[in-house]
């Protein structure tokens, strides 16, 4: 099984935090295991990347649910002077850039990714079928000296199937027959906004993120005929995000407070027949149905506040850095 799954201090995967320009990307791979980071593919254009700083261990305050490391990526800007870019191809996908100025003010940055991989494997006569679409952007807009604007967006589309090779035998057959179709789509998209203020600055982000995850199995692999299905897997995560936070630097000294805000919704339905309906020749039932059927449909406000305090001393050889953080939820009532 071939992963790219980060782990950190013996952390899981999950307990990674990524950001991207400020914004919380909380969906980095193609083909995620859903409640994870890790997958196969990774999906960020590594071309826009400037800089990349990991903290894994005292991070800041700022960040919640990290509990491992916290990723901080930072995109560089796109040609300000001209229009540009480039296509890629390889031998498992083909993939475009362009970059440039919109207006003295204003440059973008845009990508689109598309995997070839199913029509390789199925010339090699390989079973997996595994295709990809992905998507990338940045606008950065200059309002004036002191204030910056950028918008953003990440996205994929993933595919995941299997197919009988020519020569498959008995056993090959059957455990084709039972993997499900695997189908993913999901997108974070973000604006940032940074104000320069008197000895520090103020960042304001808003951002949306939404995972949806698709999984059937019919009986023979006969798709869409709603009499063979025997699983039915639907789930979605919906996360609305608001952060605000204040940083000011006085004699040496760095602090930063400020707070956050997010709307989480969860819905799923899940189906999964576990034994089939069996009669007689007098059609009286022998064994009945089994079957697991259930849904579910959860949202609730989380809320946070922080604030920290850092310095540097020795001639910046130490940093000495507190914060503290609170969070708070309506998922529960207690």
């Amino acid at each position: 099984n071939v992963r790219n799954d980060i782990i950190i201090r013996g952390g899981a995967p999950n307990e990674n935090v990524f950001y991207l320009d400020g914004i919380e990307i909380p969906v980095i791979n193609h083909f995620q295991t859903q409640g994870s980071s890790g997958g196969p593919q990774g999906m960020l254009n590594v071309s826009f990347i400037e800089d990349v700083k990991l903290s894994s261990s005292a991070f800041g305050a700022q960040f919640d649910n990290a509990l491992a490391s916290v990723f901080e990526i930072k995109q560089r800007e796109g040609n300000p002077e001209r229009v540009s870019g480039n296509i890629r191809l390889s031998g498992t996908e083909i993939a475009g850039t362009l970059e440039g100025p919109i207006n003295p003010k204003t440059n973008f940055l845009v990508s689109a990714r598309r995997s070839y991989l199913q029509v390789l494997f199925k010339a090699l006569d390989l079973p997996i079928r595994p295709s990809f679409w992905d998507f990338q952007f940045k606008v950065a807009h200059k309002i004036d000296d002191k204030t910056t604007v950028t918008a953003l967006g990440v996205g994929a589309i993933d595919h995941f199937t299997l197919v009988a090779p020519r020569n498959a035998t008995p056993e090959n057959q059957y455990i084709l027959d039972a993997t499900p179709t695997i189908n993913q789509w999901n997108y974070t998209t973000g604006i940032g906004i940074k104000r320069l203020i008197n000895k520090g600055f103020i960042n304001v982000a808003l951002s949306r993120n939404v995972f949806n995850n698709s999984v059937d199995r019919f009986e023979d692999r006969q798709e869409g005929d709603e009499s063979k299905r025997i699983l039915k897997i639907r789930s979605q995560e919906t996360e609305n995000k608001f952060r605000l936070d204040v940083n000011k630097f006085v004699n040496g000294w760095k602090f930063s407070y400020g707070g956050m805000a997010q709307y989480v919704q969860y819905t799923s339905d899940y189906y999964n027949r576990l034994v089939k309906e069996q009669t007689d020749d007098q059609g009286n039932v022998t064994v009945p149905e089994q079957v697991i059927n259930f849904n579910t449909d959860i949202d609730f406000v989380k809320y946070g506040f922080f604030g920290q305090v850092a310095k540097n001393f020795f001639n910046q050889r130490l940093l000495i850095s507190g914060g503290i953080r609170t969070d708070m939820n309506t998922f529960m009532d207690s």
